[in-house]
């Protein structure tokens, strides 16, 4: 009888084993089931981020189309309405003439050059100049005001016209110091240096247009 008990003992005890082995393995297979789920979780949440974020950048490029779009909309009516004003300024000379000698609204460092990528993601058509906060932006040449207001995308904005389909544009500024109709000689103060238009950091945002379309301005500038 003894020995049977005991024979009942191990079969029990072999059992017991048993149920905790399988009940461990249950335990494991349940983690790694958990730890999958967590996984495709994750891989959805990253999923989900990056269509949210190729939904803002579809969304921030269309209104940087939107934006040129305005700002050349803008300067085509800017040119018809200036074509008939007499010049008021001493230095008539052609402003297709004055290639390699005109002179930098301000003195700094160009940060993005024409072509590059600006901080909002927009393809530089211009010269992205850093500069303090405050710092006056002078005109590169003799010109009319055409423009001085806030324009989306650019913040406060300078456009000058210098005839014959030639603007230069000074935007993303602190303040402005012009009206639109005023005549200004090369080198008069027009703005202030500022962030306005969105930017992150004080810096002059200056472009050079012809009949409304861009043009590199580095290499109409005096050397320096």
């Amino acid at each position: 009888l003894i020995d049977e008990l005991r024979a009942l003992a191990e079969v029990v005890a072999e059992a017991e084993a048993a149920r905790a082995a399988l009940a461990a393995a249950r335990e494991r297979q349940q983690a790694e089931l958990d730890a999958l789920e967590d996984q495709r979780a994750e891989r959805a949440r990253a999923v989900a981020a990056l269509d949210r974020e190729f939904a803002d950048t579809r969304s921030r490029l269309d209104a940087l189309g939107r934006d040129e779009e305005a700002i050349v909309a803008l300067l085509e009516k800017l040119r018809d309405v200036l074509a008939d004003v007499p010049e008021q300024v001493d230095d008539t000379r052609a402003f297709r003439s004055r290639r390699g000698e005109l002179r930098w609204p301000l003195d700094a460092p160009v940060r993005v050059g024409y072509g590059g990528r600006l901080p909002d993601g927009r393809e530089s058509q211009g010269l992205l100049l850093a500069a303090g906060a405050g710092t006056e932006v002078r005109a590169v040449a003799p010109g009319r005001v055409a423009f001085a207001d806030w324009l989306k995308g650019y913040g406060l904005i300078v456009i000058l016209d210098h005839g014959d389909g030639w603007m230069s544009l000074y935007a993303n500024n602190d303040g402005l110091l012009r009206e639109s109709g005023d005549w200004v000689r090369a080198g008069a103060v027009l703005s202030t240096v500022g962030s306005s238009g969105g930017q992150a950091a004080p810096a002059l945002y200056l472009e050079l247009r012809h009949d409304g379309k861009p043009v590199d301005p580095r290499p109409w500038f005096a050397p320096r």
